[in-house]
Formats: C-alpha cells, sequence, structure tokens
C-alpha cells in the first residue's frame, strides 16, 4: 500500500509513519509531504497512492480547496484529514469538499489504524466523539443571526464584534484580557466557521448580522 503522508510537522509525521509501520499488516510504501504544493506536485506526477493522510493547515493553499485540488488530481486515491481541530463544522467542511475521513490528531494508534481501514473499504470515517452536523456549512452570505448564534462561541463571538471594529489581535487580547495566540486561534475558527477567508469578509457578516 502506498501512503501520501503530509504535515508541516517533521515530529508528527515521524510518529505516524512509526504506528503505520507497527500496527499494518502488509508493507507500506510511505512518502512525506510537508506542504500543500509538494502534495499536488506528488498527486500530479503520478504518484499512484492508495490512500493520502492530509493536514488541513499546511502552508501554500487553504485545506478544503486543497482537499477538491488532490480529489481532482488523484480521483482514486482515499483522502484522509488528520487534524488537530476537533470543530464539527471544520469536519463538515472537510466532508463536503470531498474527504473520505477525518481523523482527529487526539486519536490514539488503533483508533487511526481503524480509520484508515475504514475508508479503504468504502467507509466514511470520523473520529467517534464528534457529532457531524448533517447540513452543510452555509456560504458566508447566506448566513443568518440564528445560524451566526449557533456557530460561534460566544467567546468568538466577541472577538468578532471586535473584528468588526477593525482591531487587531494584539487590541483584542488587551480588551478581552487574553492572550494574543488564543486571539488568533479564535479568529481562524471563525473564519472556518463563517466560511470567509480574510478578516475583512467576516467583518462586513458581522456588520449585517449586527454583531
Amino acid at each position: 500500500m502506498k501512503v501520501l503522508l503530509a504535515d508541516d510537522h517533521a515530529l508528527f509525521r515521524e510518529g505516524v509513519r512509526m504506528v503505520l509501520e507497527s500496527l499494518s499488516n502488509e508493507p507500506l510504501d510511505i512518502v512525506e509531504a510537508s506542504d500543500f504544493t509538494q502534495v499536488l506536485n506528488l498527486v500530479r506526477g503520478g504518484g499512484d497512492f492508495d490512500v493520502a493522510l492530509l493536514d488541513l493547515s499546511m502552508p501554500g493553499m487553504d485545506g478544503f480547496s486543497a482537499i477538491g485540488a488532490v480529489r481532482r488530481a488523484a480521483p482514486d486515491v482515499y483522502l484522509v484529514v488528520v487534524s488537530a481541530s476537533e470543530e464539527p463544522q471544520t469536519v463538515r467542511k472537510a466532508l463536503d469538499a470531498g474527504a473520505h475521513g477525518y481523523i482527529c490528531k487526539s486519536a490514539g494508534s488503533a483508533s487511526m489504524m481503524a480509520g484508515i481501514r475504514s475508508v479503504l473499504e468504502g467507509d466514511t470515517f470520523v473520529s467517534p466523539h464528534i457529532i457531524v452536523p448533517d447540513s452543510p456549512v452555509p456560504a458566508a452570505g447566506d448566513i443568518n443571526g440564528e445560524q451566526l448564534h449557533s456557530l460561534l462561541t460566544p467567546r468568538q463571538r466577541d472577538v468578532l464584534a471586535m473584528l468588526r471594529q477593525g482591531k487587531s489581535n494584539k487590541e483584542i487580547a488587551r480588551d478581552l484580557s487574553l492572550a494574543e495566540i488564543t486571539v488568533k486561534l479564535h479568529v481562524t475558527a471563525i473564519l472556518r466557521a463563517l466560511g470567509c477567508e480574510n478578516r475583512t469578509q467576516a467583518a462586513i457578516l458581522a456588520a449585517k448580522m449586527g454583531v
């Protein structure tokens, strides 16, 4: 079985490689990539991969767009997202983009192998503790006030309100008594949940919704 293992952290790739090699019942040919450019070059180069394990947060491309690009370049490859994000809407967007499975990085090695085997058998696999919404994530322009409330946590709505005011992460962190890295994580989660590409789109949407 030929596996494409794509993650921008070498230590994580090494750990996953060890898990795969120790738990697999068959010989593996594992090829590694550290960004989306490498991933696309490998699949477009006729790598004939059976399965691709793909992190959403690598450099070079938006993760959801990358899923579609990989599927178009290699329609026969089974694509499994392996991500630190456990947000149900992120999982929903990954599946809608064409992923065959979604495994959280917090999952144990046995769960990871079970997920890969399940996908290779033709099933869609999602880490069991995540409840995936049945409906697709609405486009940014289609979100109403009620959906906005359900998509974001109260703290994320506070951050979104300050994005509307044009405040920087540093200013938001100061006003909400948060670490700047925490604000950055909230902003990333907000953009993904609302389907926005940048802070400006999120601010415009917030203005429409009266946040």
